[in-house]
């Protein structure tokens, strides 16, 4: 929870500051239609979805016997990615800038079921 200590404008100020080392990488956003299940009683914790890949300049995501084919989005105003906060010095809270995300992997399309040949 961040603090809620406003300075004398009514302004809360929160540095962000560079992760020492993790300040450079590029997060991508993956939006997709549907929704993604687990068995019963099951979490996703430590499970692997699929794999993502770039093929041509296009996303393909393979999740078990499907494909996905998306297209790749440019955000109009790039996000930051943040994480591990420090506690409030004198009404001020420092937060760690780990990433930043500049596109998004759009999977419209329906999938399409790959059949995988056994020799």
């Amino acid at each position: 929870r961040l603090p809620t200590n406003p300075d004398s404008n009514g302004t809360m100020r929160i540095r962000l500051q560079r992760h020492p080392e993790r300040h450079g990488d590029e997060w991508v956003i993956v939006e997709m239609q549907g929704a993604v299940s687990v068995g019963k009683g099951q979490t996703f914790g430590g499970k692997e979805l699929g794999d993502l890949k770039l093929e041509n300049g296009e996303p393909r995501l393979k999740i078990g016997h499907y494909l996905l084919s998306g297209s790749i989005v440019k955000l109009k105003k790039p996000m930051l990615v943040l994480g591990g906060r420090e506690k409030p010095v004198d009404g001020k809270a420092k937060i760690d800038v780990i990433g930043r995300i500049k596109e998004k992997y759009v999977f419209r399309k329906r999938p399409t079921f790959v059949l995988s040949s056994r020799s």
